[in-house]
């Protein structure tokens, strides 16, 4: 707390608990604003990540030599899966949403909800994908990152959905002449 209230001068290796207060912040404004969770572990390593980088990359006294590596002697990054699913039956009101994503070393985040009725088998699943793929950008996951698997069997068709967005654009220019 003295940090905070400028008792005692920071030092470069305590730059964390500014971070930390940050992402709460960032935290807190998700839920308040987007009615998101995210983790209190996964904020505090985020906050310890960043605050790590930010002393690296402020460090002007080491010589930092790059390295020409061959691609083919890379290890591929690990990345998150995402698993997405909607469900939908044709006279119900609502359609089920879910997704859970997961990445060794961390904690698993996972959503489902129940929703208004989508108007298709392949809305639903459009709409699950899209609500895990903002969540994953609202809680800081780098979009390249994440691999997102979708549990669509054969209701993706190219043509298929070609022919919803056709159907979609079509309605909301009959919408707006009105």
């Amino acid at each position: 707390m003295d940090y905070l209230f400028w008792r005692i001068d920071p030092k470069p290796e305590n730059h964390q608990f500014v971070w930390i207060l940050w992402y709460i912040w960032k935290g807190r404004n998700l839920k308040v604003f987007s009615n998101l969770d995210v983790d209190p572990r996964d904020t505090l390593r985020l906050a310890e990540t960043e605050s790590a980088l930010w002393i690296a990359a402020q460090d002007t006294t080491t010589q930092r030599q790059v390295q020409q590596v061959a691609s083919s002697n890379t290890e591929p990054r690990q990345r998150r899966w995402c698993f997405t699913d909607g469900s939908w039956k044709d006279n119900d009101k609502a359609s089920g949403q879910g997704w859970y994503s997961t990445l060794e070393g961390f904690d698993s985040l996972m959503g489902a909800r129940n929703v208004r009725a989508s108007l298709s088998p392949l809305h639903a699943e459009v709409e699950a994908l899209i609500w895990a793929m903002e969540y994953l950008l609202n809680a800081y996951i780098r979009p390249d990152d994440v691999k997102i698997i979708r549990d669509l069997a054969e209701i993706l068709r190219i043509a298929e959905v070609e022919r919803m967005l056709w159907a979609e654009a079509q309605l909301m220019v009959n919408l707006h002449e009105v």
